[in-house]
Formats: C-alpha cells, sequence, structure tokens
C-alpha cells in the first residue's frame, strides 16, 4: 500500500475499470503513461503500478485520445494565469461538490488551501453550506467564482449581472475565458471520475453514495 491506495472501499465505491500497469499497455501508449508519470502534476502510482485519479481510464483510449486529454490538462494547469487562481481553484472545489466527485475534491481541496483560500470556506462548501467570505479583496473573489459557479450549476446559465461581477474581478477577457475554460475541464472532468467510479486515495471517501 502507499499514499496513492484507496482503502476500505464498499462495493458500489469500487472501480470500474481494472488498474492497468506500464507492463500492462500497447508500446504507443506508454510514452502517455511516463509523461503523467513525469508531469509537473506530482502524480505518482498505486502500489501496483498503475496511475491513480482519471488517467487510469486514459490508457484505455488510443495514444491520440489519451495524448489530447493529457495536454488539455496541463494547459488548464498551466495556461490560465490571467483569472485569479483563487477563483479558479474555489470554482473547481464548487464543482466537485456539485457533482459528489471524490477525486476531484481531494485534489482541489488542497490546490485551494494552497492557493490561499481558507479552511473553513472550503469546509463549507464540502458540507453544501453557504460559505461566509471575508470583508476583502480576495474575499469579495471568492464569493464571486463561487456565485458565478453555483449559478451555472443550478441554472445552466450565468446572468448578465454575475457574469460583469466577475469580469470585473477577473480583469480581462481572455482571463474570464479561462475562467469559463476551467469550469467547463472540471464539469467534464467529474463525469470521467464519476461514471467510471474512481476513489480518492486513502483510509475514506469524501462522498457517499
Amino acid at each position: 500500500m502507499n499514499e496513492w491506495d484507496s482503502h476500505n472501499l464498499a462495493s458500489n465505491q469500487l472501480p470500474r475499470l481494472e488498474n492497468l500497469s506500464r507492463a500492462d499497455l500497447d508500446e504507443d501508449i506508454k510514452g502517455v503513461y511516463d509523461s503523467i508519470v513525469n508531469s509537473e502534476r506530482g502524480v505518482g502510482t498505486l502500489s501496483d503500478g498503475s496511475l491513480p485519479g482519471p488517467f487510469n481510464a486514459w490508457m484505455y483510449s488510443d495514444s491520440v485520445m489519451a495524448k489530447s486529454l493529457d495536454n488539455i490538462g496541463i494547459a488548464i494547469r498551466k495556461n490560465t494565469s490571467n483569472a485569479p487562481s483563487q477563483m479558479k481553484e474555489l470554482a473547481i472545489c464548487t464543482i466537485a461538490c456539485h457533482f459528489k466527485c471524490n477525486v476531484e475534491f481531494w485534489a482541489h481541496s488542497k490546490s485551494a488551501k494552497n492557493a490561499g483560500v481558507p479552511s473553513d470556506i472550503i469546509e463549507s462548501v464540502h458540507k453544501g453550506e453557504s460559505p461566509q467570505f471575508e470583508d476583502s479583496t480576495e474575499g469579495l473573489e471568492q464569493s464571486v467564482s463561487y456565485k458565478l459557479t453555483k449559478e451555472y450549476l443550478s441554472d445552466y446559465r450565468v446572468s448578465d449581472s454575475t457574469y460583469a461581477e466577475a469580469l470585473e474581478l477577473v480583469g480581462s477577457e481572455k482571463g474570464m475565458v479561462e475562467l469559463v475554460l476551467v469550469i467547463g475541464h472540471y464539469v467534464g472532468l467529474a463525469a470521467q471520475l464519476n461514471i467510471l467510479r474512481v476513489p480518492n486515495p486513502g483510509d475514506s471517501q469524501y462522498f457517499e453514495y
């Protein structure tokens, strides 16, 4: 067992795909496996040599698809710097909690804390409570990010007033597009993780079914 393994899983928490180690892969996709392990994401392997999170599922696709998924994930991480980090990370946590996506919340609750989002805000989102944001610039960014994301998830649209608030805080249309791309990416990633029933590492899951 290692830090990437999941423990104490109930039958309805077991992943739907068999774990694939590097040795199980065709030659044309081993390069994608290596790219994921060696990327700045800091992704390790489970004790059986398979990849955690969404990455094991990608090994079932062809090499072009797997490489494309890897590239977009890296781009979302590296090429969205015009959108404030706290706004991005809180949006991802809000998406993860809306979809009860264990891996997404496991990873990005940590990233949100590292970006400076207070622990009590993250915990409130996790519990489905209304967060109490600080009266500060960062608190306003967090509040508007949460409002924008929740509005989209509940209404499938975002009002002009909410969009304008977010745009003013982000500071540019380029940054606004980047924030929207982040939101779209993690909505899609939640579908992958939930439908394929990928558990988060550790002794317990954040969300029960």
